[in-house]
């Protein structure tokens, strides 16, 4: 999990939400946007606050629900406005995802961001 502001950004595979580490749980029910992707589960989401805002941002074979750099726009902006952001990624963010190159750019922009463990359990 990857989550972004001026505090910080957070990935985790995400099906059963108990499986959570506690401050994955502390960060997505603080988070005022989060963009997630196809792994993550509906009990996950759940989680998040009723004020915040859910974005989907997956990817699979010949469809993009978004570009890269709409992406990175889109963390950039919402980080830039003080808002707690939370890149919720299914699996390992770094290895099967595209998190080190959104942590690199949110970085050259001056934005801090934080690799936060989603689950204690793989």
């Amino acid at each position: 999990m990857c989550s972004s502001s001026k505090e910080g950004v957070a990935a985790a595979r995400l099906g059963d939400p108990e499986f959570l580490t506690l401050k994955a749980y502390r960060v997505i029910q603080n988070a005022d946007l989060l963009l997630y992707d196809w792994l993550v589960s509906n009990d996950a989401l759940e989680l998040v606050d009723s004020g915040a805002r859910l974005l989907y941002v997956g990817k699979t074979a010949g469809y993009h629900s978004r570009t890269q750099e709409v992406l990175h726009e889109l963390l950039l902006s919402f980080a830039e406005a003080g808002a707690n952001v939370v890149r919720l990624k299914g699996r390992d963010p770094l290895v099967f995802g595209r998190g080190g190159e959104e942590m690199d750019f949110l970085r050259h922009q001056g934005i801090d961001v934080n690799v936060i463990p989603g689950t204690m359990i793989d």
